[in-house]
């Protein structure tokens, strides 16, 4: 019992847990000059996560819905991602 119980751990790590938001997983995402990201992309983005300094931009696709994929830093270091709609909704944090 103890051995499929650490099969099953084992399983979930590699492979996942079943919650997969990335439609397009291997896709190469276009690259958006932060300088041109919608104003309305980068306020979403700025009032979800002001922390975030923002210096990557991506179109994507966030659950089937067309989506501006933004990397941002903390102050310590740590990468953080948003899915933000082309009118502004916040779609995902990660």
């Amino acid at each position: 019992m103890k051995r499929l119980m650490l099969a099953a751990v084992l399983a979930s790590a590699v492979y996942g847990c079943g919650d997969d938001d990335d439609d397009d997983v291997g896709k190469i995402k276009t690259a958006i000059p932060m300088d041109q990201v919608p104003a309305a992309v980068l306020k979403a983005a700025k009032d979800a996560a002001p922390d975030l300094t923002f210096y990557a931009a991506y179109d994507d696709t966030f659950k089937g819905q067309k989506s501006i994929e933004l990397k941002g830093k903390t102050k310590t270091g740590k990468i953080k991602e948003l899915e933000i709609s082309p009118d502004g909704k916040v779609l995902g944090f990660e």
